[in-house]
């Protein structure tokens, strides 16, 4: 009797776990539908506009850029706000997986907004300038400075930009820090890098991670996991992680990075170099042709999102055996893979489609399968 009670429980959350991930990518790509169509809005009616209206208040060309992209973001973030409460927010509500308050969640879209667009207008003043000076080659110099900018993001994001949104403290649990202390002798973590982040304020779900570069790099484990998983599947997760640090997954996804950034780049300056005349603007640094370098890299980003994604299934896949084989607890891993598909309401048997467009980790089958072997 209770083994039927539990396979029909496995089956209604299977149910549930498919709705559910259906409706996030539903969501997803309802999103990038709606930002492509503000896009060619602005491409073929509102860029020209804008930049017009802007001139009326200076002919200063940094103002005037800094103001442009300012109108620029603030807008899409107004015509896409509806969608991302939905996905962020009311869907994560509907299925029991969220603990945010609306006032935490409008709190942190603005953090985001606050620190994203100081960092995207330097980022396209930069941009300009050595489009206006280096019009042929503007985009090897804009790559340099990009794997520039995502080696320094890299290594601050965890002392600087996660504690805005999760405080962290190092991990205090004496059972659990004994029990990961093995573990990381000789990887080149120290245990004191291990810390726990309260997910829980704004999550059900549990999760963890590896962050940071050099002097930051440290292993998150959300209270999540850490109050709910036995000290054996806690062990597995983070060996897990550990896995990432031995075999140099931050290093490897910031090489693949760089090189379909350079690519997403060039492709940018080729579409720019044939439209900008047949689309009536002044010349290649004419900031009312911003709408297209944005749709020139998202074009981009979007084809080259299943060879990342399938690196990045590829190191995961890696670091899975490595835990198996640091742990010799096969079963752990699969008891802990069970639970994290529960409590996160993951789809465990995805369509393949989707595993290659959408997935930067194997489907929970496929990691269970493989412990299973």
């Amino acid at each position: 009797m209770i083994r039927l009670m539990s396979e029909n429980s496995k089956k209604q959350s299977a149910v549930l776990s498919k709705k559910y991930s259906l409706q996030k990518h539903i969501s997803t790509l309802l999103g990038l539908a709606i930002a492509l169509t503000y896009l060619l809005f602005m491409v073929f009616f509102g860029s020209k506009v804008l930049k017009h209206l802007i001139s009326l208040i200076t002919v200063n060309e940094y103002l005037l850029i800094a103001l442009y992209i300012s109108v620029f973001i603030i807008i899409i973030d107004i015509v896409t706000v509806p969608l991302s409460f939905y996905g962020g927010f009311v869907l994560e509500h509907m299925y029991k997986l969220s603990n945010q308050k609306i006032s935490g969640w409008f709190k942190d879209e603005l953090k985001k907004f606050l620190i994203s667009l100081p960092l995207i207008i330097v980022m396209v003043e930069i941009m300009y300038i050595f489009l206006r000076n280096f019009p042929d080659t503007w985009w090897i110099y804009i790559t340099m400075i990009w794997i520039f900018f995502s080696l320094i993001m890299a290594k601050l994001a965890p002392v600087l930009i996660f504690p805005l949104f999760y405080k962290s403290v190092p991990l205090d649990n004496k059972e659990v820090k004994e029990g990961l202390q093995s573990l990381a002798e000789g990887t080149g973590i120290n245990i004191e890098g291990v810390y726990k982040i309260n997910l829980s304020k704004d999550t059900k779900k549990a999760n963890a991670a590896l962050a940071g570069m050099g002097s930051t790099r440290r292993v998150l484990l959300g209270d999540t996991l850490l109050d709910s998983y036995s000290p054996a599947e806690i062990k597995s997760v983070f060996a897990h992680e550990l896995g990432h640090h031995i075999y140099h997954h931050i290093w490897k996804m910031l090489a693949i990075g760089t090189i379909s950034g350079c690519l997403g780049f060039a492709f940018c300056h080729l579409v720019l170099s044939k439209v900008i005349i047949v689309l009536g603007y002044q010349n290649i640094h004419d900031i009312a042709a911003f709408p297209i370098v944005c749709m020139s890299l998202a074009v981009s980003a979007f084809l080259f999102l299943p060879i990342q994604n399938a690196f990045s299934r590829r190191f995961e896949r890696a670091c899975d055996r490595y835990a198996i084989e640091q742990t010799n607890d096969p079963e752990a891993f699969i008891s802990a893979m069970d639970k994290l598909a529960e409590q996160n309401l993951a789809d465990r048997s995805p369509n393949r489609f989707v595993e290659l467009l959408f997935y930067s980790h194997p489907p929970i089958s496929k990691r269970i399968e493989m412990a299973k072997r």
